[in-house]
C-alpha cells in the first residue's frame, strides 16, 4: 500500500495498528477502502464489547497482507468471535475486489508457473502481467511443463 494510504490508516487507527509488522500494509491500494472499513468495524465492535481502549486490552493487528490473492489479518492478541466474523467478511470481499484499483474482480485461481495468485480486474490483469516473482521456489517435474514453460 502506498505511503499516503498507510499514513491515513495509522493516523486514524493508531491503537489498532500499534504492533503492525514493519509499520506497513502488505497489500495493494485497491484494498484501501476495504481495510479502512474493516478497521472501523473492528474498533466499533471492540467498543460495543466494552473493551477498554488501552494498549493492553484493545485489539492489535500485527500483520495485514495479501496472500494467495486474499486479505490476511493476524492479531497480536485474542480477537472475539464477532471480530473474527468481520475479518472473514473482509477476506471474502477481497476475493471480489481488485488489489490494484478496487474495481470488481475475481480471484485468479489458475496460477501460472512462477506467478503469484492475485485478485485483479480484467483491466489491471492485462496491464499488470506481473513477471515471475524471484523468491518463488516452485519446483515442478520436467514432465509437467511444456517447451514454453507452461503447465501441461
Amino acid at each position: 500500500m502506498n505511503l499516503e494510504n498507510t499514513e491515513k490508516l495509522l493516523t486514524a487507527y493508531p491503537l489498532l495498528y500499534r504492533e503492525l509488522r514493519d509499520r506497513c500494509f502488505e497489500c495493494g491500494d485497491g484494498w484501501f477502502c476495504l481495510v479502512w472499513q474493516l478497521s472501523a468495524e473492528i474498533e466499533s465492535a471492540a467498543y460495543l464489547e466494552g473493551i477498554q481502549k488501552t494498549i493492553d486490552t484493545w485489539p492489535s493487528i500485527n500483520i495485514l497482507k495479501q496472500k494467495a490473492g486474499t486479505l490476511r489479518v493476524q492479531f497480536d492478541n485474542v480477537a472475539s468471535e464477532h471480530i473474527e466474523a468481520l475479518i472473514t467478511k473482509a477476506y471474502e470481499q477481497a476475493m471480489e475486489t481488485c488489489e490494484l484499483c478496487g474495481a470488481p474482480a475475481q480471484l485468479d485461481r489458475k496460477r501460472e508457473l512462477g506467478k503469484w495468485v492475485e485478485t485483479l480486474c480484467e483491466s489491471c490483469r492485462k496491464a499488470h502481467r506481473s513477471p515471475p516473482h524471484p523468491k518463488d521456489n516452485t519446483k515442478l517435474p520436467i514432465w509437467a511443463i511444456d517447451q514454453n514453460n507452461k503447465l501441461k
